[in-house]
């Protein structure tokens, strides 16, 4: 299936080489030399129109088409990203959560430890409880380092800019103090293969 008529290429193809050969060799030395070249120049700028027409001919249907697919495709995955994207979102509570109660208990066994420790009794091992795996099922989770920014400066300069590339590099170099920014841990979600 020819998607394009080769005839009208062949027809603009045709149209377009007199013209190219006679803008190659024209030579301009008077007043009236430029005069003539302004009109082989607006023949020019036509014919460019003409050929773009008609390629928007051939381009503008393709273009709503696919569109088109892409917007039903899109409308179709959207419940799945925002349902992906809640559901990650628990269970990186969760996690978070559980840490957290594992803290906790281990702070609170620690100084039941303490309060025997100073009344002279022996401590065996120090309290580290159980933490859930990285890896459960299809998620893993693993912490990543990221930054917000706090203060942009008592300035009043508007086009100020955060250079991101070297915010980050400085990040995975180990800084972990930048004026301005609040340098954190987040915990990431990802769906792995079994």
């Amino acid at each position: 299936m020819e998607i394009i008529p080769q005839k009208d290429i062949q027809i603009l193809e045709k149209k377009v080489s007199p013209m190219v050969k006679a803008s190659e060799d024209y030579k301009i030395e008077t007043v009236e030399d430029v005069d003539r070249a302004s009109t082989i120049l607006k023949g020019l700028r036509d014919t460019e129109r003409t050929i773009e027409n008609k390629r928007k001919e051939f381009t503008q249907p393709l273009n709503q088409s696919l569109k088109a697919i892409n917007d039903s495709f899109k409308k179709i995955t959207e419940p799945l990203v925002i349902a992906r994207t809640v559901l990650t979102q628990r269970v990186v509570d969760w996690k978070i959560a559980e840490r957290e109660k594992l803290e906790k208990e281990e702070a609170r066994r620690r100084k039941i430890q303490e309060a025997h420790e100073a009344k002279g009794h022996e401590i065996k091992a120090p309290v580290v409880l159980e933490r859930p795996e990285a890896k459960i099922g299809n998620t893993q989770t693993r912490k990543v380092w990221t930054f917000e920014l706090t203060d942009f400066g008592n300035s009043l300069m508007i086009n100020k800019i955060v250079d991101m590339p070297k915010v980050r590099a400085d990040i995975r170099n180990g800084v972990r103090d930048i004026s301005g920014l609040r340098i954190y841990q987040e915990e990431k979600l990802s769906i792995v293969g079994r």
